[in-house]
């Protein structure tokens, strides 16, 4: 598997949301597990501990191009922090292992 530059970008992007309570819809894991596979064909490209409580997933279809970004917190709950379209990899990064900041 790839790993991509924009992913990384995104994982930024989205860690100071992790903290705060999401706007987006929020529920079980599973259900939009369910639909990001079945409706959007998506695949988990990327994703990291944003905090002990807060694990942040990247979701992404090659064939259509669009993808999702999860938060899901320790107590299991899980919402959608960003969702968009134009997904695409970048070359050239590389994954650093380490303590959360």
């Amino acid at each position: 598997m790839k790993t991509i530059f924009a992913t990384a970008t995104l994982l930024l992007a989205a860690a100071p949301l992790a903290a705060q309570q999401m706007d987006g819809p929020c529920g079980k894991r599973e259900y939009f597990v369910d639909q990001l596979v079945e409706t959007y064909e998506e695949q988990p490209v990327a994703g990291g501990l944003q905090s002990e409580e807060s694990l942040v997933e990247i979701w992404a279809s090659e064939k259509t191009g669009s993808f999702t970004i999860l938060v899901t917190d320790a107590a299991g709950e899980t919402c959608v922090a960003f969702t968009g379209e134009d997904f695409h990899e970048a070359s050239g990064f590389v994954g650093v292992k380490g303590e959360a900041s």
